[in-house]
């Protein structure tokens, strides 16, 4: 069976698990690193308004399968309207 090792950082955390895994095939690793990076959106909620977290499978002997990432962008109602204002008055007469 082959082994897989999962690196993730979180946006404040890399880790690079030295256990090496085992899953049936690729297909398996790569459902499982998918797992992970929902548990990281769904535990590491974001302190401001921007944070990406990351998941690589790695095979032995076989270098990286698969590799994922998740931004998160949020913007309060106030730095929507400063946008929108500082593109006005840009001259462009539209959002930016």
């Amino acid at each position: 069976m082959p082994k897989y090792r999962f690196m993730t950082d979180d946006g404040d955390t890399l880790d690079l698990n030295p256990d090496w895994l085992d899953f049936p095939d690729d297909k398996a690793a790569i459902r499982e690193a998918q797992r992970a990076l929902a548990d990281m959106a769904r535990d590491s909620l974001p302190d401001g308004p921007h944070r990406v977290m990351r998941v690589v499978v790695e095979v032995v002997g076989g270098g990286v399968v698969y590799q994922a990432s998740l931004e998160f962008n949020g913007e309060a109602s106030s730095d929507m309207r400063a946008k929108a204002n500082a593109g006005f008055a840009h001259g462009n007469g539209k959002l930016t």
